[in-house]
């Protein structure tokens, strides 16, 4: 997805959302480079941003709402051990096994998120 793909993509977000949609994908893309990024068009989470690789999908972001942003973390669900390291710095934004919900970018652990992306990418696609 190009620059202006993404822009169009954001049409209709808050700019709050369009900062902190930004600021998300940058981080995924310096940190885990072999993913693929795309606008999810199948029957779950359609319309959400997809990072994958293959036909697997790692992370997964969308506005939510007028105000929020939702981050989908496969890698974090699929890993005890993520989990248990960072679950402490993502209570306040989980809102389920693998997914946190936020209204700024600036107020997530960036250091857990940072690790999530570069642990969690790894040792998925080692599986693949």
């Amino acid at each position: 997805m190009n620059e202006g793909e993404f822009s169009s993509w954001l049409a209709g977000c808050s700019s709050e959302q369009e900062l902190s949609l930004r600021a998300l994908r940058a981080l995924v893309k310096e940190n885990s480079e072999e993913l693929s990024e795309d606008v999810n068009s199948g029957k779950w989470l359609a319309g959400y941003i997809f990072y994958s690789k293959g036909s697997r999908m790692l992370f997964a972001m969308s506005p939510q709402g007028k105000a929020r942003v939702t981050f989908h973390m496969m890698p974090y669900y699929g890993s005890p051990q993520l989990q248990l390291r960072y679950q402490g710095d993502l209570k306040p934004f989980l809102t389920g096994k693998s997914c946190i919900a936020f209204k700024n970018f600036s107020e997530l652990p960036r250091s857990a998120l940072v690790a999530i992306v570069r642990e969690g990418s790894a040792g998925f696609l080692k599986q693949l």
